[in-house]
């Protein structure tokens, strides 16, 4: 995996957009690990994959109760960063914001290269020790303005943030009476009140002046300072003249406005404010951090933070002269804002930290990806997406078996190959119809409801090359938590240790012995679970490459162990990696997990394959784990659903 992106905050503040850009520019798109919220939701739009983080508030020391949870906090986020490197092994990691640069500083010494992105300036004397400190063991740390960097008073690479300059486009300025525009959450710091009396002053010698403020409170100190500026708008030298607009579109708002008025006096950066002049809009700012760096004299001005008077001084010389500061604004921003540039700086740097480089060619070609759908359209148009970014050169063999719904028709849309059965005519015989039409060399069977995070399955075909073998990536959750797909010998005492102690409270070694999915080697498996499953496609036509007598459930058992039998072996191969929402599809028809048919399958294969009484051994095996998970979820207070329920699916099969 190129890069993993992390952050503590999912809202979609000026860092977090800034995020967006940079992770958008890399030379593959990377993982984004955040909270839900506006960030994970404009990161999947780009068609990256978001891995969901807790959400916490954001509070370090707005009171004491902050205060005295945040270490906890910052902990916890910690354990989520060290189990999501230990699943995902990036080959760089950014750590986005301070918080989470505390967080990283507990991972080894010997891991991924960290960058910290430094966004915002030092919150107090004791949390600025701490940044520093762990700023010292990031690999770089970067800044998007000279003020951050000088701040945080150590050395730091200053990358301008950049914008859109084909959205964001000059227009001639608007008929009508001049409109001063402030954009930014509606936050104390920020000052937008600040702007209604510099508007005041400056309507004294603009009469016809317009006020229009963008943005939204996000929070209840937020909501109170909106009241008191509605009301402070109703004032006889305000009345009429005030647009209190809420969330806008910065491009269009820009559009209509004559220039832009900043008044936060402590702004790390100033995102606005690059919109601004590549709006074509001259800006009046603070002289002070961000924004200072961002506007000199020839597109627009700027005053003594909170002196309102020189500030509407300002905004009446910005609207006279708007027409020639407009044009000048545009050229700095050109110059400086450019975010192409600002992105291939960040594709350099990763480069220079981690050897990521844009993978060259068609990238695939000579593999196969099959997949059976059924009723599985939102899901195989997301596995076809991420196959096309990441494996461009493969071929997609899509068979669908009786849907209902577009499945097939998504899938011709998104380039596949598309056989459609007509009939649900079960998972192993369906796969088996779309390995009959493969003509590459490698084939990946592959679920729908998998996606890729990146090109590592090009590892797999390669390990092919020379090797007679089924090798299974690793499979991480949504969580991006490790799922249990490589799995030992049913009734082994492998099995009788993962029946008495679960895996996570195991010593390293026998762990990674008892439950080989959680290696970092590949290592010989009895079987995987069938949700992504490589091999050569001469090898699966001579295995089957399923039992086309099983319907459902206990397909990818049976061919692993006969496959054994026959002298293919499986192996666990984590140096691939996928991401699987599991039972999509089954789900759906039985109105959950169907835990009696998967007991009855497995019993069955198990019988058939290694006798009944290695069957009766594994049954007795795992209704001692259902148990044992039972009592010690009850223990530490955990709900044991699910496994009470897979319990009595075991008890009425027995």
């Amino acid at each position: 995996m190129p890069a993993l992106f992390v952050s503590y905050s999912g809202l979609l503040g000026g860092a977090e957009r800034l995020l967006l850009d940079v992770a958008g520019g890399q030379a593959e798109l990377p993982t984004i690990a955040c909270p839900e919220g506006g960030l994970a939701e404009q990161a999947r739009s780009a068609g990256m994959h978001v891995i969901p983080l807790k959400e916490r508030p954001p509070q370090l020391r707005a009171s004491m109760r902050d205060r005295a949870a945040a270490p906890l906090r910052i902990a916890a986020h910690a354990r989520e960063l060290r189990s999501l490197v230990d699943a995902l092994r990036p080959d760089l990691i950014f750590a986005w914001g301070m918080r989470t640069l505390l967080a990283a500083s507990a991972l080894p010494s010997d891991g991924p290269p960290l960058v910290f992105q430094h966004n915002d300036l030092l919150p107090g004397p004791w949390i600025a020790r701490a940044v520093r400190t762990a700023a010292r063991r990031a690999d770089l740390v970067c800044a998007p303005s000279g003020c951050i960097a000088r701040d945080l008073g150590i050395p730091a690479r200053v990358i301008n943030p950049g914008v859109a300059l084909d959205v964001i486009r000059p227009s001639p300025l608007p008929a009508g009476p001049p409109e001063v525009l402030t954009l930014g959450a509606i936050v104390g710091w920020k000052r937008p009140d600040l702007a209604l009396e510099i508007g005041a002053l400056a309507a004294r010698q603009i009469p016809e002046l317009r006020i229009r403020i963008g943005g939204r409170p996000l929070d209840a100190e937020g909501e109170a300072l909106l009241d008191a500026m509605r009301a402070r708008a109703t004032q006889p030298d305000l009345a009429g003249r005030v647009e209190f607009a809420g969330q806008v579109d910065p491009a269009e708002a820009l559009s209509r406005a004559t220039c832009l008025l900043h008044c936060a006096e402590r702004e790390p950066f100033g995102m606005v404010v690059a919109e601004a002049l590549a709006a074509g809009r001259p800006a009046v700012v603070p002289n002070s951090c961000g924004p200072a760096e961002i506007v000199d004299h020839t597109c627009g001005a700027r005053y003594a933070p909170g002196d309102a008077a020189a500030a509407a001084r300002g905004v009446c010389s910005a609207i006279e002269n708007a027409p020639e500061l407009g044009k000048l604004a545009r050229a700095r921003a050109e110059t400086l804002y450019d975010r192409e540039e600002l992105r291939r700086r960040y594709r350099d740097l990763a480069h220079e930290l981690a050897g990521i480089h844009t993978p060259a060619g068609a990238r695939g070609e000579g593999i196969a990806l099959v997949t059976v759908t059924h009723n599985s359209s939102a899901h195989v148009e997301r596995l076809l997406a991420t196959a096309r970014t990441h494996l461009p050169g493969a071929r997609a063999i899509v068979v669908d078996s009786g849907s209902s719904d577009e499945s097939a028709t998504t899938a011709r849309v998104n380039g596949a190959h598309v056989i459609e059965l007509g009939e649900n005519a079960g998972f192993g015989r369906a796969s088996n119809i779309g390995v009959a039409e493969v003509h590459e060399p490698v084939t990946i069977l592959i679920n729908p409801d998998v996606e890729l995070l990146d090109d590592s399955l090009l590892r797999l075909a390669d390990a092919l090359r020379k090797s007679d073998r089924i090798l299974a990536p690793l499979v991480l959750r949504p969580s991006g938590e490790r799922q249990d797909s490589a799995q030992r010998e049913p009734g082994s005492a492998a099995a009788l240790a993962i029946a008495l102690m679960p895996p996570a409270v195991m010593p390293r070694p026998l762990r990674h012995a008892a439950s080989p999915w959680t290696a970092h080697e590949p290592r010989r498996v009895a079987w995987a679970v069938g949700c992504c499953l490589a091999a050569r496609t001469e090898t699966l036509r001579r295995l089957g490459p399923f039992d086309e007598r099983i319907f459902l459930y206990g397909e990818d058992l049976e061919l692993g162990l006969r496959a054994g039998d026959q002298g293919v072996e499986t192996w666990f191969w984590p140096e691939a990696r996928v991401i699987h929402r599991s039972a999509h599809s089954s789900e759906q028809e039985f109105a959950g997990e169907p835990f009696r048919l998967l007991a009855e399958q497995r019993r069955t294969v198990i019988a058939e394959r290694r006798g009944l009484a290695r069957a009766r051994r594994d049954h007795i095996l795992q209704a001692v784990t259902f148990a044992d998970r039972i009592a010690l979820k009850t223990l530490i207070g955990r709900s044991s659903e699910r496994e009470r329920r897979q319990l009595r699916a075991l008890w009425r099969h027995r």
